[in-house]
C-alpha cells in the first residue's frame, strides 16, 4: 500500500465532522460522492466533474511525455496562461522544484507569463533572448482553453515577435531542434486550435468539459511541469491515491468532506473567511491556485435552483512563518470571521542545521544545534496552541514531505472538497458565469480606444 502522503487533525477545528455527518445538509453527501464514484467507474467524460477521471487517464499522460520528449531538453520554459492555464502548473513546480529553481538551475528554468504586464513581460522575453544568444533552447507553452484569452493571446505574440517570430522557429542546423518552439495547449473546438495547425505548432488538446481550475493533470500541467523536469507519473499516482480515499471513504474519515462539511459550517455560524496558512514558502503557489479553485467554485450569484444567493466564502492565503510578523496581530487580536487551515510538512528536503554558537544562543536560547525544521515545528505549534487558547478555529494537514506524491494527493483533496462544498451550498462547482462580465467590458473598452 502507498504511504499516506497527508494527515488531517480536526481537533480544534471548533465542529466535529462525525457529529455533522448526520445532520441535514451533511447527510446528503454520500449519495453525492456515489455518483462522484461511478462517474469514475464508468469513465463518464460527460459528468461536470470529469476531471476526477485525469488520475488514471493515460492518454494525456502519454501525450505530454511524447511532446515533452521530442520538444526538448529547453533550458527555459515559459507558460503563457492565466488563472487556470497557469495556477496548477506554478503551484506543482514551486512546491516540488522549491522557490529559488530557476536561480539553482539556469539551464532547466520555468517562467510564467500571464497578466498584460509591460515589465514583467520584457523582461521574460530579455530572460528568453538570453536563453537563444547563449546556445539555450526555448519552449513557449501557450495555454488557453478558449482560445480567445486576452492576455494569453498578446503576451503570446508580443514574445514569439521579440524572439524572432516564424523565423526563429525554423532556425538551426539540419537535423537539429530549432532554438525556439511553440506549444498551444487548448479546446480542440477552439480558433486557436485551427490557427495553431495552419502556423506550424504542436498543439496538445484539453479535455473539453474540464473547467481550468479542475486541469492541472491533463495537458496543461503535465506537459510544462514534465519540461521542468517534475515527477508527473508520480504527481498522478498521489492525486489517485487520494481521490480513491476521498470518494470511498465515510464522511468522518474522509479528508475531503470533512474539510467540506468544516467550510460549510463555519461559514453559517459567521465565519465565511477561509485562510489557508501554509509553513512552507514552496507552498505559496498552491495557496494561489486555491484561491481560484475556491473563488469560482463556490462564489456565485445564483444556486442550482436559479434563485438569487450572492453565495462564496473568501479564501486568503497566509505564509508561515513569514506572516507571523504581519497578519498574527489580526488574526489572533481582530474580529472572528475566519476558519483557519494549517499545512505543514513533516519532512522538508534539504533540512540544514542551525550551527551551536554563543552568540546564537545569547540572542535566542535553545536554537542552536536544531534543523531549520524544528524550529519551524515549534512555531507553528505555538500558533497552534495560541489559537487554541483563544478558541480560534482551525484544521491542520500534516503533509509527508513536498515531493509529487504528496503534492498531487493534496490537490485531489482540495478539488473533491471543492465540489462537495458547492454542494451544500447548492451551488454550480464548475462554472464562472459572472467572468464575462469584466470581458465584456473590456472588449467594448478596446474597440471604443
Amino acid at each position: 500500500m502507498p504511504r499516506q502522503p497527508l494527515a488531517l487533525d480536526v481537533s480544534a477545528a471548533g465542529f466535529a465532522p462525525a457529529s455533522l455527518a448526520g445532520q441535514a445538509p451533511y447527510s446528503s453527501l454520500p449519495s453525492y460522492l456515489s455518483e462522484l464514484q461511478k462517474a469514475v467507474a464508468r469513465k463518464n467524460w460527460n459528468h461536470p466533474a470529469c476531471s476526477l477521471l485525469l488520475p488514471s487517464e493515460d492518454k494525456f499522460l502519454r501525450q505530454s511525455l511524447a511532446l515533452a520528449k521530442s520538444t526538448g531538453p529547453a533550458s527555459l520554459t515559459i507558460v503563457v496562461g492565466i488563472g487556470g492555464s497557469n495556477l496548477g502548473a506554478l503551484a506543482v513546480s514551486e512546491a516540488v522544484l522549491g522557490m529559488h529553481h530557476n536561480l539553482l538551475q539556469p539551464k532547466r528554468q520555468i517562467v510564467f507569463a500571464d497578466t498584460v504586464d509591460g515589465p514583467s513581460v520584457d523582461a521574460l522575453s530579455r530572460l528568453a533572448r538570453s536563453h537563444l544568444s547563449s546556445g539555450g533552447r526555448v519552449v513557449l507553452n501557450v495555454i488557453s482553453k478558449s482560445g480567445t484569452t486576452l492576455e494569453t493571446a498578446a503576451n503570446f505574440e508580443l514574445l514569439l515577435h521579440s524572439l524572432g517570430g516564424a523565423a526563429a522557429l525554423k532556425k538551426g542546423r539540419k537535423k537539429s531542434k530549432p532554438p525556439l518552439s511553440v506549444v498551444i495547449t487548448t479546446d480542440e473546438n477552439s480558433k486557436l486550435w485551427k490557427q495553431a495547425g495552419g502556423r506550424g505548432f504542436a498543439r496538445l488538446p484539453v479535455p473539453p468539459n474540464v473547467g481550468g481550475r479542475y486541469s492541472v493533470f491533463s495537458n496543461v500541467g503535465l506537459f510544462p511541469l514534465a519540461l521542468a523536469g517534475v515527477d508527473v507519473k508520480a504527481l498522478l499516482a498521489g492525486a489517485k491515491f487520494m481521490r480513491e480515499q476521498c470518494l470511498s471513504q465515510p464522511l468522518h474519515s474522509n479528508p475531503a468532506a470533512q474539510m467540506a462539511m468544516l467550510l460549510h459550517a463555519h461559514a453559517k455560524a459567521g465565519r465565511p473567511i477561509h485562510n489557508h496558512f501554509l509553513f512552507s514558502n514552496s507552498l505559496q503557489g498552491l495557496g494561489l491556485w486555491y484561491c481560484q479553485l475556491m473563488g469560482e467554485s463556490v462564489g456565485k450569484a445564483q444556486d442550482l435552483g436559479g434563485r438569487q444567493v450572492h453565495a462564496g466564502i473568501t479564501p486568503t492565503v497566509s505564509i508561515g512563518s513569514t506572516d507571523l510578523h504581519s497578519m498574527a496581530q489580526l488574526y489572533l487580536g481582530g474580529p472572528r470571521d475566519k476558519f483557519f487551515r494549517f499545512v505543514t510538512v513533516d519532512s522538508p528536503s534539504p533540512d540544514p542545521r542551525v550551527p551551536v554558537s554563543a552568540p546564537l544562543e545569547a540572542l535566542v536560547p535553545h536554537a542552536g544545534g536544531k534543523r531549520l525544521s524544528q524550529l519551524m515545528e515549534a512555531i507553528s505549534g505555538g500558533v497552534q496552541a495560541a489559537y487554541r487558547a483563544q478558541s480560534i478555529p482551525y484544521a491542520q494537514v500534516r503533509l509527508a514531505d513536498l515531493s509529487e506524491f504528496s503534492i498531487g494527493a493534496l490537490m485531489q483533496m482540495e478539488m473533491v472538497e471543492m465540489m462537495l462544498l458547492a454542494k451544500l451550498m447548492n451551488v454550480n462547482a464548475f462554472d464562472q458565469p459572472a467572468v464575462e462580465a469584466y470581458k465584456k467590458e473590456t472588449r467594448r473598452i478596446l474597440s471604443e480606444s
